[in-house]
Protein backbone atom coordinates (compact mmCIF):
# COMPACT_ATOMS: atom_id res chain seq x y z
CA UNK A 1 0.00 0.00 0.00
CA UNK A 2 1.51 3.08 -1.27
CA UNK A 3 0.23 7.12 -0.06
CA UNK A 4 -1.30 8.81 -3.85
CA UNK A 5 1.20 10.12 -6.58
CA UNK A 6 2.63 13.24 -6.20
CA UNK A 7 3.77 15.05 -9.73
CA UNK A 8 7.35 15.66 -9.75
CA UNK A 9 7.50 19.44 -9.80
CA UNK A 10 8.37 22.37 -7.20
CA UNK A 11 5.31 23.65 -7.45
CA UNK A 12 2.91 21.03 -6.89
CA UNK A 13 4.67 20.46 -3.27
CA UNK A 14 3.44 21.86 -0.50
CA UNK A 15 7.35 22.28 1.13
CA UNK A 16 7.81 21.79 4.76
CA UNK A 17 11.70 21.33 4.56
CA UNK A 18 13.99 23.53 1.62
CA UNK A 19 17.21 21.98 1.77
CA UNK A 20 19.67 24.00 0.06
CA UNK A 21 23.74 23.28 -0.58
CA UNK A 22 23.48 21.23 2.38
CA UNK A 23 27.20 20.38 4.00
CA UNK A 24 27.61 18.49 7.06
CA UNK A 25 30.96 18.51 9.06
CA UNK A 26 32.40 16.22 11.60
CA UNK A 27 35.07 18.96 12.72
CA UNK A 28 37.24 19.32 9.61
CA UNK A 29 35.43 16.07 7.69
CA UNK A 30 32.89 17.00 5.19
CA UNK A 31 31.01 14.01 6.18
CA UNK A 32 28.33 14.32 3.39
CA UNK A 33 27.97 17.34 0.86
CA UNK A 34 25.90 19.66 -1.23
CA UNK A 35 22.71 18.32 -0.79
CA UNK A 36 19.03 19.99 -2.39
CA UNK A 37 15.96 18.32 -2.01
CA UNK A 38 12.59 19.48 -1.25
CA UNK A 39 10.24 17.74 1.32
CA UNK A 40 6.43 17.78 0.87
CA UNK A 41 3.89 18.06 3.49
CA UNK A 42 1.86 15.28 4.77
CA UNK A 43 4.40 13.30 2.46
CA UNK A 44 6.64 9.72 3.23
CA UNK A 45 10.22 10.58 1.96
CA UNK A 46 12.71 7.52 2.35
CA UNK A 47 16.00 8.13 2.28
CA UNK A 48 17.97 5.17 1.13
CA UNK A 49 21.66 4.14 0.11
CA UNK A 50 24.49 1.48 1.47
CA UNK A 51 25.86 2.48 4.87
CA UNK A 52 28.30 5.12 5.44
CA UNK A 53 26.30 7.31 2.48
CA UNK A 54 25.37 9.71 5.25
CA UNK A 55 21.63 8.98 4.85
CA UNK A 56 20.89 8.98 8.95
CA UNK A 57 23.56 12.24 9.41
CA UNK A 58 21.07 14.03 7.26
CA UNK A 59 18.01 13.10 8.88
CA UNK A 60 19.51 14.19 12.28
CA UNK A 61 20.30 17.78 11.04
CA UNK A 62 16.14 18.14 10.02
CA UNK A 63 15.71 18.34 14.17
CA UNK A 64 19.25 19.71 15.25
CA UNK A 65 20.02 16.46 17.03
CA UNK A 66 23.79 16.55 15.46
CA UNK A 67 24.56 19.93 17.61
CA UNK A 68 24.70 17.33 20.28
CA UNK A 69 27.75 15.83 19.10
CA UNK A 70 30.73 17.72 19.78
CA UNK A 71 32.32 19.25 16.18
CA UNK A 72 29.42 19.13 13.92
CA UNK A 73 28.71 21.33 11.84
CA UNK A 74 26.43 22.66 8.96
CA UNK A 75 26.83 24.81 5.85
CA UNK A 76 24.05 25.85 3.38
CA UNK A 77 20.48 26.09 4.63
CA UNK A 78 17.49 23.87 5.95
CA UNK A 79 14.54 26.11 5.78
CA UNK A 80 11.48 25.24 7.65
CA UNK A 81 8.60 27.10 6.82
CA UNK A 82 10.80 29.23 4.95
CA UNK A 83 12.75 30.01 8.04
CA UNK A 84 16.26 28.83 8.46
CA UNK A 85 16.54 26.03 10.86
CA UNK A 86 20.23 27.39 11.80
CA UNK A 87 19.30 30.73 12.22
CA UNK A 88 20.51 32.65 15.34
CA UNK A 89 17.28 33.11 17.31
CA UNK A 90 15.79 29.27 16.63
CA UNK A 91 15.28 27.35 19.73
CA UNK A 92 16.68 24.11 18.87
CA UNK A 93 14.51 22.56 21.78
CA UNK A 94 11.96 24.00 20.17
CA UNK A 95 12.94 22.70 16.91
CA UNK A 96 12.86 19.02 18.34
CA UNK A 97 9.56 19.89 20.04
CA UNK A 98 8.24 20.53 16.58
CA UNK A 99 9.94 18.02 14.41
CA UNK A 100 10.17 14.62 16.62
CA UNK A 101 12.12 11.27 16.32
CA UNK A 102 12.19 7.91 16.43
CA UNK A 103 15.30 5.67 16.90
CA UNK A 104 16.78 2.36 15.06
CA UNK A 105 16.41 0.46 18.25
CA UNK A 106 13.37 1.10 20.37
CA UNK A 107 14.36 3.51 23.97
CA UNK A 108 11.41 3.85 26.48
CA UNK A 109 12.06 4.93 29.48
CA UNK A 110 12.21 2.73 32.17
CA UNK A 111 8.54 4.09 33.51
CA UNK A 112 5.11 2.77 33.21
CA UNK A 113 3.63 2.90 29.67
CA UNK A 114 1.44 6.23 30.78
CA UNK A 115 4.52 7.99 32.17
CA UNK A 116 6.39 7.70 29.07
CA UNK A 117 3.60 8.89 26.62
CA UNK A 118 2.84 11.67 29.38
CA UNK A 119 7.00 12.73 29.69
CA UNK A 120 6.76 15.23 26.85
CA UNK A 121 3.62 16.86 27.40
CA UNK A 122 4.65 17.16 31.00
CA UNK A 123 8.10 18.96 29.94
CA UNK A 124 6.55 21.50 27.61
CA UNK A 125 3.73 22.02 29.99
CA UNK A 126 1.41 20.99 27.62
CA UNK A 127 -2.23 21.84 29.03
CA UNK A 128 -5.30 19.41 28.86
CA UNK A 129 -6.03 16.27 30.32
CA UNK A 130 -3.11 13.92 30.72
CA UNK A 131 -5.48 10.92 30.55
CA UNK A 132 -7.08 12.05 27.11
CA UNK A 133 -3.62 13.11 25.66
CA UNK A 134 -2.45 9.81 26.72
CA UNK A 135 -5.16 8.09 25.47
CA UNK A 136 -4.93 9.77 22.51
CA UNK A 137 -1.39 9.41 21.13
CA UNK A 138 -1.27 5.46 21.85
CA UNK A 139 -4.67 5.21 19.98
CA UNK A 140 -2.95 6.91 17.23
CA UNK A 141 0.38 4.90 17.43
CA UNK A 142 -2.36 1.56 17.34
CA UNK A 143 -1.22 0.62 20.43
CA UNK A 144 -4.24 1.52 23.02
CA UNK A 145 -5.95 -1.63 22.60
CA UNK A 146 -3.28 -3.37 23.37
CA UNK A 147 -1.85 -1.87 26.77
CA UNK A 148 -5.11 -0.22 27.94
CA UNK A 149 -5.77 -2.72 30.90
CA UNK A 150 -1.72 -2.16 31.83
CA UNK A 151 -1.00 1.32 31.47
CA UNK A 152 0.31 1.61 35.09
CA UNK A 153 2.93 -1.53 34.15
CA UNK A 154 6.78 -1.04 33.35
CA UNK A 155 7.51 0.16 29.41
CA UNK A 156 9.84 -2.25 29.38
CA UNK A 157 7.79 -5.34 29.51
CA UNK A 158 6.33 -4.64 26.34
CA UNK A 159 7.74 -6.57 23.24
CA UNK A 160 10.06 -4.95 20.85
CA UNK A 161 7.16 -3.82 18.38
CA UNK A 162 5.35 -2.66 21.01
CA UNK A 163 7.66 -0.80 22.31
CA UNK A 164 8.68 0.66 18.86
CA UNK A 165 4.80 1.81 18.79
CA UNK A 166 5.28 3.48 22.18
CA UNK A 167 7.91 5.19 21.31
CA UNK A 168 5.84 6.39 17.91
CA UNK A 169 2.92 7.54 20.52
CA UNK A 170 5.57 9.19 22.85
CA UNK A 171 7.11 11.41 20.00
CA UNK A 172 3.51 12.45 18.51
CA UNK A 173 2.42 13.08 22.48
CA UNK A 174 3.59 16.57 22.15
CA UNK A 175 1.71 17.55 18.69
CA UNK A 176 5.17 17.77 16.42
CA UNK A 177 4.74 18.62 12.66
CA UNK A 178 6.83 16.07 11.42
CA UNK A 179 8.35 13.01 12.72
CA UNK A 180 11.60 11.45 11.91
CA UNK A 181 12.38 7.31 11.87
CA UNK A 182 15.80 6.04 11.54
CA UNK A 183 15.85 2.95 10.34
CA UNK A 184 12.70 2.35 12.52
CA UNK A 185 12.23 -1.64 11.84
CA UNK A 186 15.64 -2.61 11.39
CA UNK A 187 15.79 -4.45 14.96
CA UNK A 188 11.88 -5.57 14.38
CA UNK A 189 10.59 -8.83 12.97
CA UNK A 190 8.10 -9.19 9.90
CA UNK A 191 4.92 -8.95 11.93
CA UNK A 192 5.84 -6.14 14.03
CA UNK A 193 7.18 -4.18 10.80
CA UNK A 194 4.25 -4.56 8.95
CA UNK A 195 2.28 -2.67 11.92
CA UNK A 196 4.83 -0.42 11.93
CA UNK A 197 4.44 0.09 8.07
CA UNK A 198 0.83 0.36 8.36
CA UNK A 199 0.86 2.95 11.54
CA UNK A 200 3.05 5.28 8.92
CA UNK A 201 0.36 4.93 6.04
CA UNK A 202 -2.11 6.33 9.09
CA UNK A 203 0.09 8.73 10.79
CA UNK A 204 0.41 10.62 7.07
CA UNK A 205 -2.82 11.74 6.98
CA UNK A 206 -1.90 14.23 9.98
CA UNK A 207 2.30 14.29 9.82
CA UNK A 208 4.99 14.92 7.45
CA UNK A 209 7.69 11.53 7.71
CA UNK A 210 11.41 11.34 6.57
CA UNK A 211 12.45 7.70 7.13
CA UNK A 212 15.80 6.31 6.61
CA UNK A 213 15.83 2.51 5.82
CA UNK A 214 18.01 0.02 4.45
CA UNK A 215 15.12 -2.01 3.30
CA UNK A 216 14.63 -1.03 -0.34
CA UNK A 217 11.22 -3.00 -0.42
CA UNK A 218 9.72 -0.97 2.66
CA UNK A 219 10.79 2.60 0.78
CA UNK A 220 8.87 1.09 -1.83
CA UNK A 221 5.78 0.00 -0.13
CA UNK A 222 5.42 3.29 1.90
CA UNK A 223 7.32 6.11 0.77
CA UNK A 224 5.62 8.40 -1.65
CA UNK A 225 9.48 9.94 -2.57
CA UNK A 226 12.69 8.49 -2.32
CA UNK A 227 15.97 10.20 -1.94
CA UNK A 228 19.30 7.71 -3.03
CA UNK A 229 22.42 8.58 -1.25
CA UNK A 230 25.72 6.95 -1.91
CA UNK A 231 29.79 7.65 -1.07
CA UNK A 232 31.59 8.96 -3.01
CA UNK A 233 35.90 8.93 -2.65
CA UNK A 234 37.78 12.18 -3.53
CA UNK A 235 41.17 12.24 -5.10
CA UNK A 236 42.53 11.89 -1.34
CA UNK A 237 40.71 8.63 -0.59
CA UNK A 238 38.35 10.14 1.33
CA UNK A 239 34.94 8.83 1.60
CA UNK A 240 31.85 11.72 1.24
CA UNK A 241 28.49 11.08 1.22
CA UNK A 242 26.11 12.59 -1.76
CA UNK A 243 22.59 12.47 -2.98
CA UNK A 244 22.74 11.02 -5.93
CA UNK A 245 18.89 11.36 -7.00
CA UNK A 246 15.39 12.31 -5.29
CA UNK A 247 12.42 11.80 -7.02
CA UNK A 248 8.80 10.02 -6.45
CA UNK A 249 9.05 6.47 -5.50
CA UNK A 250 7.87 4.98 -8.51
CA UNK A 251 10.21 6.35 -10.50
CA UNK A 252 13.32 5.75 -8.67
CA UNK A 253 12.28 2.14 -8.77
CA UNK A 254 11.47 1.13 -12.24
CA UNK A 255 13.06 4.24 -14.06
CA UNK A 256 15.78 5.85 -12.18
CA UNK A 257 17.64 8.72 -14.64
CA UNK A 258 21.37 7.64 -12.55
CA UNK A 259 23.25 4.30 -13.33
CA UNK A 260 24.14 4.50 -10.01
CA UNK A 261 20.60 4.42 -8.66
CA UNK A 262 19.57 1.72 -10.99
CA UNK A 263 22.72 -0.46 -9.87
CA UNK A 264 22.06 -0.11 -6.28
CA UNK A 265 18.30 -0.75 -6.78
CA UNK A 266 19.10 -3.76 -8.90
CA UNK A 267 21.87 -5.16 -6.48
CA UNK A 268 25.22 -4.62 -8.41
CA UNK A 269 26.73 -2.96 -5.57
CA UNK A 270 25.56 -1.92 -1.98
Amino acid sequence: MRGPEVPNTPGSLDPVFTVEDLSVFYGDYEAVRNVDMMIGRREITAMIGPSGCGKSTVLRCFNRMNDLISGAHIKGKILYHEEDLYGDHVDPIEVRRRIGMVFQKPNPFPKSIYDNVAYGPRVNGIKGNMDTIVEEALTRAALWDEVKDKIKQNALSLSGGQQQRLCIARAIAVKPEVILMDEPCSALDPIATTKIEDLMQELRQEYTILIVTHNMQQAARVSDRTAFFTADVDSAGVRHGRLVEFDQTTRIFTKPSDKRTEDYITGRFG
